[in-house]
């Protein structure tokens, strides 16, 4: 199984503020929608050009989404009407770059890793969240259901963003992307469960490379995973004042659902392990009932070979050699006896 999929040397060189696009070349044609609301009121559209975003309501929260890459100039544009640094752009373009959060001057920016609906892991993309004074603006580098109830419920009034600022709006869809994990770790457990299955019911079957391709995949998301937990925690320590004192208890359940994350990754780390002793043990079974079976012929056939080895030598005055009935006697003695011992092993349950 491939996890890695994108070129990881294509930065190489590359100088500082560059901000052109080295991710796939099959890009997802450039969305852009624009959100304006407060609490009474929601205006929506679609925006082609950077010259359609006016300046920034002080009584209403903005958001832009800009889903898709294809459009690079486009983007490139909105991020200077917008005072977008370049630095900030170069990270947005750069989809090879780890979670991370960081402050700059009046504003906010975190990168973060989703997954799609299917949790797979060969299919994350890039999402940048970058937040001003009454401006939200989200980067996905490609089409993500997962926002879709989101904005239904911000068109319905339905919940609390509606009344708050753009603090709140830049949990929403930072817990929203936090939370797309668990589809991940929901189809981990399910291969991990059919796996336990297939071990326990084929025990004839060595699994080895089924355990190491799964274990590999739940590898994956250490890298997204661990610096999301360093990211979430410095945006806590910070304390910004773009971020409403009130709202911070929702960042913290985010950072709960962080840590539950981790446990999860760390649990199935260890149920995979324990998936490699249950195929080994069965792998080592297999190998005893073999090796008793084996012994079992063995112990049987010794006795059998020592009577025919004896009489085998034609020594001259062996007087069973010229008796009547010495062969029948002895192919009647190894019967007997290769019985006895069968019987004694059986006795002694050691089959």
């Amino acid at each position: 199984m491939k996890i890695f999929t994108r070129k990881l040397d294509r930065k190489i060189g590359r100088t500082p503020g560059d901000t052109n696009y080295y991710g796939e070349e099959d890009r997802k044609e450039t969305i852009i929608n624009l959100y304006q609301y407060n609490l009474d009121n929601i205006t929506e559209r679609i925006i082609h050009s950077h010259e359609e975003i006016n300046t920034v309501s002080s009584d209403m929260v903005t958001w832009i989404d800009i889903e898709g890459f294809q459009n690079i100039e486009l983007i490139k544009n909105i991020g200077s009407r917008l005072d977008i640094h370049e630095m900030v752009l170069e990270d947005i373009f750069n989809v090879n770059h780890l979670p991370k959060y960081e402050e700059g001057d009046k504003y906010l920016i975190f990168i973060i890793k989703s997954f799609n609906e299917e949790g797979d892991a060969t299919k994350t993309e890039q999402v940048i969240l970058l937040m001003k004074k009454n401006l939200v603006i989200s980067f996905r580098e490609n089409v993500n259901k997962l926002l879709l109830p989101k904005i239904e419920r911000l068109k319905a009034a339905k919940g609390r963003a509606r009344g708050k600022n753009a603090d709140y709006l830049f949990f929403v869809l930072l817990d929203t992307f936090v939370d797309s994990y668990y589809y991940y770790f929901e189809r981990i457990r399910e291969k991990i469960n059919n796996l336990d299955t297939q071990i326990l019911q084929n025990t004839d079957e060595n699994h080895i490379q089924e355990i190491y391709e799964l274990k590999n995949e739940l590898t994956s998301v250490r890298n997204y995973l661990f610096p999301l937990k360093t990211a979430i925690n410095e945006l806590l320590s910070d304390e910004s004042e773009l971020i409403d004192e009130d709202n911070y208890k929702f960042y913290n359940d985010c950072k709960d659902h962080i840590n539950e994350l981790i446990e999860y990754y760390n649990s199935f780390g260890e149920m995979i392990n324990n998936l490699v002793t249950l195929n080994e043990n069965n792998l080592n079974n297999n190998t005893n009932r073999i090796m008793k079976v084996l012994t079992i012929i063995a112990t049987i056939f010794i006795p059998l070979t020592f009577i025919a080895g004896i009489y085998g030598m034609n020594f001259e005055y062996m007087p069973e050699l010229s008796w009547k009935y010495g062969y029948f006697a002895a192919i009647l003695s190894m019967f007997l006896i290769g019985l006895l011992i069968l019987i004694f092993m059986k006795k002694k349950k050691w089959f």
